[in-house]
């Protein structure tokens, strides 16, 4: 390899390792894709869910899980967790494994994972999938 080309490679492969990552990050997660939710759905699950939602959730997402701060906060903005686009997954273990273990490497979303039970996790996706728009 030339003195040019070895000025390329190291920035070029940097580019397609963030490219990667980014692309297997809005693609969700395989793995977490397949744990299905243990928790049945039901009226008192979704009203739990809430009630952690609105303790632990609202102040980046929303009350009405629309996202939030706005940009103009200067901060990166929560996502909307109401709409169709949901950047890492959006099966049941794919929410459950991003509410319990945060959005790496950034940690653009924190872990919940210490602070909140399993049980109560599975339950905000239930609410999250009863406020969702159809």
């Amino acid at each position: 390899m030339t003195g040019w080309g070895r000025m390329w490679a190291v920035p070029v492969a940097a580019l397609w390792l963030v490219v990667g990552l980014a692309a297997q990050e809005k693609h969700g997660n395989p793995e977490a894709a397949k744990v299905q939710n243990p928790v049945a759905s039901s009226p008192a699950s979704v009203a739990a869910g809430e009630a952690v939602y609105m303790k632990y959730c609202r102040g980046c997402h929303a009350k009405d899980a629309a996202g939030g701060p706005p940009p103009e906060a200067g901060e990166e903005p929560a996502s909307n967790l109401i709409d169709a686009e949901w950047n890492h997954g959006s099966s049941d273990g794919e929410i459950f494994h991003v509410i319990k273990n945060g959005v790496p490497p950034a940690m653009i979303m924190e872990a919940f994972g210490t602070r909140v039970p399993d049980t109560d996790i599975w339950n905000v996706v239930h609410f999250l999938r009863s406020i969702a728009k159809k």
